[in-house]
């Protein structure tokens, strides 16, 4: 779905925060999460890796904002166009990061811009979105990495895919919340907006064509991505 360059820079990044990072409460959401609680199902189902993400998404208790703006900093991320968006870019050509005056200078499809978004259960020392269903999350530790507990990824999965601005962003919702209800071996309650989330995506047909071309690996599919769906919500 995305670059390969785009997704091996975002998560050679996640790694370096994560690394230092160990001492505080952090936990990823997003994309990446969905990744890391699914992959070894879709692995199985498929041969090969699910989706990676392009962009980084992290919760970090307000605690240790100021600690974690330090470590971020060191890595040279800067502020970007939202309040709770960081970047870094690097240069296809010469590859390196480089500064956002450099960028200027190049060409835009020499860039690749890897976006840090930051979340925090209440507002502090940090630019940060702030969700106060963050502040009872649990951290679960999967093959080294910090995850918040799969319930509440999922509930933020669904918020984002209604709040999305560009397709790619929906698209992807849409596959990692499909993911999520199909390949983490989690039983998840049908609530209200989850519900509502699997009704807007039984009723595009480009957002179950996408997931089967995407997911199920086979265009053919959107049928039984839309069959499965409607299972799950034939009876709430």
């Amino acid at each position: 779905m995305y670059d390969e360059l785009e997704t091996d820079l975002s998560f050679e990044y996640l790694k370096k925060i994560i690394e230092e990072s160990k001492e505080f409460k952090i936990g990823v959401i997003g994309g990446w999460a969905v990744y890391f609680y699914i992959n070894n199902n879709y692995r199985k189902a498929f041969g090969i890796d699910y989706l990676k993400s392009r962009d980084i998404d992290l919760y970090i208790n307000s605690a240790y904002a100021l600690k974690f703006k330090n470590v971020i900093d060191k890595l040279g991320f800067k502020k970007s166009s939202y309040y709770f968006r960081y970047e870094l870019i690097y240069d296809r050509e010469i590859k390196k990061i480089v500064s956002g005056e450099a960028a200027k200078k190049k060409p835009v499809y020499n860039l690749v811009y890897v976006f840090l978004d930051l979340f925090t259960n209440k507002k502090g020392d940090l630019n940060a979105w702030e969700f106060k269903e963050l502040d009872k999350t649990k951290i679960n530790i999967l093959d080294g990495y910090p995850l918040i507990d799969i319930n509440t990824l999922l509930k933020l999965k669904v918020l984002s895919f209604f709040e999305r601005e560009k397709l790619d962003k929906e698209l992807k919702d849409a596959c990692d919340i499909y993911s999520l209800l199909f390949y983490s071996n989690a039983k998840f309650k049908i609530d209200r907006e989850l519900k509502k989330s699997i009704e807007r995506i039984v009723a595009r047909t480009d957002i179950c064509d996408f997931i089967a071309e995407n997911v199920l690996r086979d265009s053919l599919k959107a049928g039984i991505v839309k069959a499965l769906l409607l299972d799950l919500v034939k009876f709430k």
